[in-house]
């Protein structure tokens, strides 16, 4: 009579989980104030498009009320005539140079300088315009504007996300079993795609402990995010 040795075996189980994305690589296009919409040099993008990271997506033109345009205009006016008034001392200090010291003179270039400084930088905030970019280097998994649309300082754009680097959060019911995971796979169709244990939440979610899992594998552009999975 021939017994095998007693040998240790691990043990299988399946869990439910949810494509996510990976916050290192993914991200989102938001304005930092509220404003009117206007394509980019390429146009605006559409869901499924591929960008680059740091490219240009839309401009934001920030929206001024009438009463910040007229207050804007009139210290531009005041600034215009105290640059002329400025230019003008300017230029009878020079024909006086012989009698009049050099410090008062440059003290008026300094005084002619500045004045031209704060009406570029007042012209140009007026006309100013913020780039949207994009954040990564991936494809556009969600969003929608048009040309033209008003929009809310903070409000989400677009996402954008590299399909080849996601993370897979799967539930737990059983919340020890985080700290009795060796190792896990995904399956999708034929192809197994080995997942890297990141680590378990602190905090229940729906009753069930949310495991975080990455993976990185040309196999996982075919998913999409919230796509259901089974671990």
């Amino acid at each position: 009579l021939l017994l095998d040795a007693p040998t240790d075996l691990p043990q299988s189980l399946t869990l439910p989980g949810t494509v996510v994305m990976d916050p290192n690589a993914g991200g989102t296009v938001q304005s930092l104030y509220a404003g009117r919409l206007e394509p980019g040099p390429s146009g605006l993008p559409l869901p499924g498009q591929t960008v680059a990271a740091g490219e240009v997506l839309a401009y934001v033109v920030a929206a001024r009320s009438p009463q910040e345009r007229a207050a804007q205009a009139a210290e531009l006016a005041e600034l215009r005539a105290a640059q002329t008034l400025a230019r003008q001392q300017l230029a009878r200090l020079r024909t006086l140079s012989d009698t009049v010291p050099r410090k008062r003179i440059e003290a008026a270039e300094s005084t002619l300088a500045s004045l031209t400084d704060r009406i570029a930088a007042l012209e140009a905030g007026a006309a100013a315009r913020e780039p949207l970019r994009a954040p990564i280097g991936g494809v556009i998994a969600s969003g929608g504007v048009l040309a033209g649309q008003v929009i809310e300082a903070g409000q989400t754009l677009w996402t954008v996300v590299d399909p080849g680097r996601l993370v897979i959060e799967a539930l737990a019911y059983e919340p020890a079993l985080a700290t009795r995971i060796a190792g896990a796979t995904l399956v999708l169709g034929r192809v197994a795609v080995p997942l890297t244990y990141v680590g378990a939440a602190r905090t229940l979610r729906a009753q069930a402990l949310p495991l975080s899992l990455r993976a990185q594998a040309p196999a996982l552009a075919a998913l999409a995010l919230g796509q259901p999975v089974e671990i």
